[in-house]
């Protein structure tokens, strides 16, 4: 395509945003080809924040200089903003410095003096210098249209700003009179600014200008999925990539970002650590322009649990109103913080800001700034969890009621963030006067131990607890289960059977306990391959299967009822296989992730003997259900144990690129652990998956030999992660209400998957969904993947 400077008409307005990938769309749809290069056009390029805007610019002045242009470019800044016109002086001033004064004055008399205050090279030929603070602005616009013209007789020119949402008031109104009177000549403007209206000269597109010149509007178009696939790590599971893409929303910038971290800051709740330091810098470039009362609020901000509202501000910036409320104006303006549902509730643009925000703030503010926030939270109906974060980080509160606080909060976040809860229970034992440690809270540490994947710490903390006669019963009992656990993971399964044998040998036949007891040796024996036990180990009796808790939780009832499925499907008992997998899925899908989290092996119970049962596709779904809830609340040595089972599957149901990526995610996450044994299975799978990875689909997507599954698949591979999980759920009969609260979502949220359901399978009843979710299961398709 060659960009000449022979003038044609204008292209028309064109009033709805262009979906823009590459600067090659924008020149087509100017009409910048062989016929010539019209002048006058602006190029209006809008978006989010990283959203690529930039890219495409860069792109169109590189396109533009190979054909010939002259660009000239300049990018606002809060440096360019300070001088009046800063960023057209930027861009333009290298070339007024070859250029003859006199071919300005050609254009009109005095033009170079007007313009000698902005280019101080012509100041020193202009004949009559005007005062540095003109009262006639409009003429200098009509100087600087009169100096584009000039520049652009030698050949097209193609002037370039960015961030013009940023740019000196001076500057946006010379652009919107250039908008209204196009130069006459071969010029064309793009720009690139936020959604947000920095001043209604940028956003404003009179009708009239139609008819005078073209005027483009421009949004970077979003990742398609295999752009989006393309910066994602290979090891991240498919139901992890989905995440990153949903949270992402298409922009590049975020998804490259959320990518290296490999995790949304702070969609789990989890502390982030800091951002890179080239990181941190981009992410900073937005609160450049920002006061010395915008910088105190912003960091309070990033103190405090989303969202906060304006008087917590306040208190830990400890500002009085009206900073505040100026310092507010100024963040919702650079689009920093934003109105959460409530108008009066605050929270940021976007996760990466609010850690840049609290990354620049220095250690000794922090201190201070957790300390008040605690004092504030110190309070009736306040969040241990929150409070806990600020007694963690900052100098308050460091007694008992401290330490009670942060053993409170990591009780109650074991299951949803172990390593946290490792953290604040080592900050309650630096609390608690002489350090001393309960043995409850002593069993709390080696759970959290474990299930961060620190097994052998685990193992070491839970030791005493298991000594004959050291404590009661019960502790004792669950003490060794833990320590079983941590045995098998650890590659040592003689040593989990020899901590269970020898309590069995201690309870009483017919207890409660014993038959707990019992559950955790048909487990481990699952686990480990073994024949499965119908007698108790070590007392020598035929007491057939341990009875299930009528009134225990509905989680734990489904992961019992799952295990004996699988053992009734290793020992060919197809139809009790049948009946307890169906009645474990029904306990399991209506029961909310908060509860399945804490009973999570059910899952991979189900999913096993699903699998085994001929049910590919139910068995997928319920792997990554797993596999989601083990990486979103970081429970590492879960993680490998469903991506290696997911791998397994997917390889054998013909997705050799899911299998791949699965064995290439438990081998990252199982080196996260002291376990050399989940290593080498790992790394072991790997190897025999690698070498028949296929191309780049959507991370996991099944890609089915059959055909009689095809357009079954292809409906179904169209829904996103989260609305197979819907489906699945009303396939089983499920309310809106119970789809809600299993996967912990609103009502409302239910109803916009369900609709976004119908749409993409063409379906209008939840009836005809159930029935292709059926179909689907019938056929191997996997509804999960």
């Amino acid at each position: 395509m060659e960009l000449s400077s022979q003038r044609t008409s204008p292209s028309p307005t064109r009033t709805s945003p262009l979906p823009a990938r590459s600067a090659k769309e924008i020149v087509t749809a100017l009409g910048l080809d062989a016929a010539g290069a019209a002048g006058g056009h602006v190029v209006e390029i809008t978006g989010d924040r990283w959203s690529g805007k930039t890219t495409l610019l860069e792109g169109l002045c590189s396109a533009a200089a190979g054909h010939g242009w002259t660009v000239a470019a300049s990018a606002a800044s809060p440096a360019t903003a300070q001088a009046p016109f800063g960023l057209f002086v930027e861009a333009l001033e290298d070339l007024v410095e070859h250029l003859d004064p006199d071919r300005l004055d050609g254009h009109g008399s005095g033009q170079a003096a007007w313009l000698a205050p902005l280019f101080p090279v012509l100041a020193a030929t202009a004949r009559d210098v005007v005062p540095p603070v003109p009262a006639d602005t409009y003429r200098i616009w009509r100087s600087m249209r009169a100096l584009l013209r000039t520049l652009a007789a030698d050949g097209p020119l193609l002037l370039a700003l960015d961030d013009v949402h940023q740019a000196d008031r001076a500057s946006l109104q010379l652009l919107g009179h250039l908008r209204e009177h196009p130069v006459d000549g071969p010029v064309v403007i793009a720009l690139t600014s936020r959604d947000r209206p920095a001043d209604p000269t940028l956003h404003d597109m009179p009708a009239r200008r139609s008819a005078r010149g073209g005027v483009l509007r421009v949004r970077p178009a979003p990742l398609t999925e295999e752009e989006a696939i393309a910066l994602l790590p290979e090891d991240l599971s498919r139901v992890h990539c989905e995440t990153l893409l949903d949270e992402s929303r298409g922009n590049p910038g975020l998804l490259r970002a959320f990518a290296r971290l490999r995790q949304v800051p702070g969609l789990t709740g989890a502390w982030v650590p800091p951002l890179p330091p080239d990181l941190l810098a981009d992410v900073l470039r937005d609160f450049r322009s920002l006061s010395a009362e915008g910088w105190q609020v912003v960091r309070a901000a990033a103190v405090l649990h989303e969202p906060f509202a304006p008087d917590d501000l306040k208190e830990i910036a400890q500002v009085d109103d009206a900073p505040l409320w100026r310092a507010l104006d100024e963040l919702m303006h650079e689009e920093l913080l934003r109105p959460d549902e409530l108008a009066w509730q605050l929270r940021f643009a976007n996760p990466l800001l609010r850690v840049a925000a609290y990354q620049s703030a220095g250690p000794g503010w922090l201190l201070g700034a957790h300390a008040q926030a605690a004092r504030m939270l110190d309070r009736p109906g306040s969040s241990s969890a929150h409070l806990a974060r600020h007694l963690e980080r900052g100098a308050a509160l460091r007694d008992e009621s401290g330490a009670r606080v942060l053993w409170d909060a990591a009780a109650r976040r074991l299951w949803q963030d172990p390593a946290q809860a490792v953290s604040w229970i080592r900050a309650a034992q630096a609390s608690r006067a002489g350090g001393g440690t309960e043995p409850r809270e002593q069993l709390l540490l080696g759970k959290s131990l474990a299930l961060a994947g620190r097994l052998t710490a685990s193992l070491t903390t839970l030791g005493p607890l298991c000594e004959s006669g050291a404590e009661e019963t019960g502790l004792r009992v669950e003490a060794a289960q833990w320590r079983a656990r941590a045995y098998r993971l650890l590659g040592r399964p003689d040593r989990a059977h020899a901590e269970l044998d020898s309590l069995l040998g201690e309870l009483a036949p017919g207890s409660v306990l014993r038959d707990e007891v019992r559950h955790a040796v048909i487990e481990l024996t699952l686990h480990t391959r073994r024949p499965v036990p119908s007698t108790g180990e070590g007392a020598g009796e035929d007491e057939g299967e341990p009875a299930i808790p009528a009134g225990a939780p509905a989680a734990l009832r489904g992961r019992l009822l799952a295990q004996l499925a699988v053992a009734a499907v290793r020992g060919d008992q197809q139809g009790p296989a049948e009946q307890r997998a169906l009645s474990a899925r029904q306990l399991l899908d209506a029961a909310p992730d908060c509860e399945v989290a804490g009973e999570l092996e059910g899952l991979y119970w189900l999913a096993t003997a699903e699998a085994a049962l001929g049910r590919p596709g139910a068995a997928c779904t319920h792997y990554e259900r797993g596999l989601r809830i083990a990486e979103t609340r970081r429970l590492t040595p879960h993680v490998p144990l469903f991506a290696m089972a997911l791998s397994a599957l997917q390889r054998h149901t013909g997705d050799e690129a899911g299998a791949a990526r699965h064995a290439a995610c438990a081998e990252a996450v199982a080196a996260a652990t002291d376990s050399e044994h989940l290593r080498e299975q790992a790394l072991r799978l790997r190897r025999e998956t690698a070498a028949g990875a296929g191309g780049a689909a959507l991370p996991g997507r099944r890609r089915p030999a059959d055909d009689a599954a095809g357009g079954t698949t292809v409906a179904l591979e169209g829904l996103s992660r989260r609305e197979k999980e819907v489906a699945l759920l009303v396939s089983a009969g499920r309310t809106n209400q119970q789809i809600a609260r299993v996967l912990e979502l609103s009502h409302k949220t239910v109803e916009t998957y369900l609709g976004r359901i119908f749409q993409k399978l063409q379906v209008q009843s939840r009836a005809e969904v159930a029935a292709m979710v059926g179909r689907s299961d019938r056929l191997g398709v996997a509804v999960g993947s």
